[in-house]
């Protein structure tokens, strides 16, 4: 059990982290199904709180 612990004995370094944070972010269920010209949100800046 003590060797299977070890396997979390890491850390990411530096330069993998910055490549982590070069990744662009998108939700994974933008909304757009709820977003019509008739309906109470018109565009996805309305339906979430935040950038879409």
């Amino acid at each position: 059990m003590k060797e299977n612990l070890q396997i979390f004995d890491w850390e990411l370094g530096d330069d993998e982290l910055a490549k982590i944070g070069q990744i662009p972010q998108r939700r994974g269920f933008s909304g757009q199904s709820f977003v019509h010209h008739d309906g109470p949100y018109k565009s996805l800046e309305e339906l979430w709180d935040d950038d879409a």
